[in-house]
């Protein structure tokens, strides 16, 4: 039995030491708070997650190709909202991460392009947190904003939407 568990830990040390190139995040986000400005005689719209909960899933899959720096495709969709607001909608847009494990903090900017509900619009995300767990699983909890860089009438001065994300984080 002593023999069988020497094999076993010599053929996945190779693995277990090259774990970490690739990663695959599955996570569940909401807004907390988003302000809309607008202009002419429509006034600013702002609201928080208590006036709307707008859940959506993001998946991120990352390649780090050099230790602590991942760069990555983030999906994501906003399924469902509360009250007479509208969900968040599909976004989808590279990702570049700065991972500083073996501190559970990381960094994260991408720029997705929100596709549906109208208006298209190219996005700015800003976004940190905790990565709490062991290397290969991990559960994070991060902060993010959305600031809009492009599109039909929006830009970064007159629409701002900050969040909370959470969900799990593997590295194989």
């Amino acid at each position: 039995m002593k023999k069988l568990v020497l094999i076993a830990a010599a053929v996945a040390f190779p693995m277990i030491a090259n774990a970490g190139d690739f990663g695959l995040r599955v996570g569940l986000e909401t807004p907390l708070y988003s302000h809309v400005g607008q202009n002419g005689p429509i006034p600013p719209l702002s609201f928080s997650i208590g006036d709307s909960f707008q859940p959506a899933i993001d998946v991120l899959v990352e390649y780090y190709p050099i230790g602590m720096i991942g760069v990555g495709l983030e999906v994501r969709e906003g399924f469902a909202a509360t009250g007479s607001y509208r969900r968040t909608g599909t976004s989808f847009g590279p990702n570049l991460t700065l991972d500083l494990a073996p501190i559970p903090v990381y960094f994260r900017a991408a720029i997705p392009i929100h596709v549906e509900p109208d208006p298209v619009r190219l996005d700015f995300r800003a976004a940190g947190g905790l990565k709490l767990g062991l290397s290969v699983f991990s559960i994070y909890l991060e902060l993010l904003g959305d600031f809009p860089l492009a599109g039909s009438g929006v830009s970064a001065f007159n629409q701002q939407q900050l969040g909370l994300g959470t969900g799990i984080w593997l590295t194989f």
